[in-house]
């Protein structure tokens, strides 16, 4: 007994098992399916064989109250007594063409339900010919021919053939119900015998699925070491990249306002000493100089002064000023106003009024100036709204514009526009989505708390 569980075990690995499992898998649809199927014929038969009885029965039934209503109405001439047989008739002539259906399905019987179906209708037809002369007031004609005992005779045939059909057809609905039983008491041997088969055969496989449990728990252990030192380490170097994202996004932040206040503070007063020393020379060389040299100052004035509002725009997409001295509202108005004056894109706003930590104001001023972008570059739209509003402790954002849209499931990262944006959503503990369709712009929205 020892030796049984390597056997089993070299066996089911062995090229038998499956040709094996196969066959006993056959063995067992096919002893199924040939009792099923003498199941199935034997039902059949039954049913054939009472269907026959039934309309036997009814045939007979049918033809005796006819007879009794032509009686009935030869002895009173009285239109009631003729109304069961009125009213039978149609159902009576469907029994007969039923009952040669059944002769031609049922070659056993079919001279007996022949004779029957023609008794029938040559009764019919004397209870016909005895109603039409009663109708047509010869009642001592019709009376002679009742007692001709023709329509007696032929009673007694439907009798005598419907008492035949059906002891024949009730021994056929026997025989089939035995063969039933037999069929089913071989099917549940036949079940039995495959029960006791599958229990062994069950036995056998808990014994080996406990042994292969045994060494799968076993290897899963040691695949589970080594997933979680994986894990730990995935997520030591997670969180080491996180940290450094944030804190080279931090350091571009602070980069930017140092470049901001270099720019302010030298380009500025180097721009603005410009614009001062062209206005003393102008004045100093007075009316008296030339329209060449008078255009040539007016020139260089203009240029000073884009220079200026050009120093003035990158100091504002570097550090926007008007966000720590004004707060994100009007910060965010500002924007929207110079992105529509440049792009000439329709800019809708309506911005609540909310309070943010500089950081998370930072982060969803630099979201909308990112979008914005977007639209400008990519979006080909003739108008965007800008929404902000406070709700349930939460800040939403949301950019929509009617541009002409793309396929977001063909985006794979987003771009590195997209991906800074939902970096930096997630930094302030919030979430960006966004969603866009071809030809029915876009809309990126984002949430994250009040504080």
């Amino acid at each position: 007994m020892a030796g049984l569980p390597e056997r089993l075990r070299r066996l089911t690995r062995s090229r038998l098992a499956a040709p094996i499992a196969l066959a006993f898998a056959v063995i067992v649809v096919t002893i199924n399916e040939i009792g099923y199927q003498r199941v199935r014929e034997s039902t059949q038969a039954r049913d054939e064989a009472l269907q026959v009885r039934v309309v036997v029965n009814r045939l007979r039934l049918l033809v005796a109250d006819a007879e009794s209503a032509q009686r009935g109405f030869l002895l009173t001439q009285r239109d009631d007594y003729k109304e069961p047989y009125s009213v039978n008739l149609g159902e009576l002539l469907a029994v007969i063409e039923r009952v040669k259906v059944l002769a031609a399905q049922r070659p056993a019987h079919r001279e007996s339900l022949e004779m029957l179906a023609a008794a029938a209708e040559k009764k019919l037809d004397e209870m016909r010919e005895v109603i039409r002369l009663v109708e047509a007031g010869q009642r001592d004609n019709a009376l002679s021919l009742l007692l001709t005992d023709i329509g007696r005779e032929q009673m007694v045939v439907i009798d005598r053939l419907v008492a035949q059909v059906a002891a024949a057809e009730t021994a056929a609905f026997t025989a089939a119900g035995e063969q039933r039983d037999r069929a089913m008491m071989i099917g549940r041997v036949g079940i039995a015998v495959l029960v006791l088969l599958c229990l062994a055969a069950v036995f056998t496989a808990l014994r080996l699925a406990h042994e292969r449990e045994r060494e799968r728990l076993e290897r899963q252990a040691e695949l589970q070491g080594e997933r979680d030192k994986l894990e730990s380490e995935v997520e030591s170097r997670t969180r080491e990249l996180t940290e450094l994202a944030n804190h080279l996004q931090t350091v571009r932040e602070d980069e930017r306002s140092h470049l901001a206040r270099e720019l302010h503070d030298e380009l500025g007063g180097l721009l603005t000493a410009a614009k001062l020393d062209v206005a003393r020379v102008k004045n100093r060389l007075g009316p008296a100089t030339s329209p060449e040299v008078a255009e040539r100052l007016a020139h260089l004035v203009k240029s000073l002064d884009a220079g200026i509002a050009l120093k003035r725009r990158i100091i504002e997409d570097l550090r926007p000023s008007s966000l720590s001295n004004l707060g994100l509202n009007p910060a965010l108005q500002i924007l929207c106003a110079e992105f529509a004056k440049r792009s000439e894109i329709q800019v809708d706003t309506r911005l609540d009024e909310v309070r943010l930590p500089p950081n998370r104001a930072l982060s969803v001023y630099r979201l909308v100036q990112e979008a914005l972008t977007n639209v400008a570059k990519y979006a080909q739209a003739r108008r965007v709204e800008v929404s902000l509003e406070a709700a349930d402790g939460r800040v939403v954002v949301r950019v929509t514009d009617d541009g002409r849209g793309f396929d977001t499931a063909g985006l794979r990262s987003g771009g590195h526009g997209l991906a800074g944006m939902r970096f930096r959503m997630r930094s302030a503990g919030g979430a960006m989505v966004l969603s866009s369709a071809p030809g029915r712009g876009t809309v990126i929205e984002a949430t994250l708390p009040l504080s």
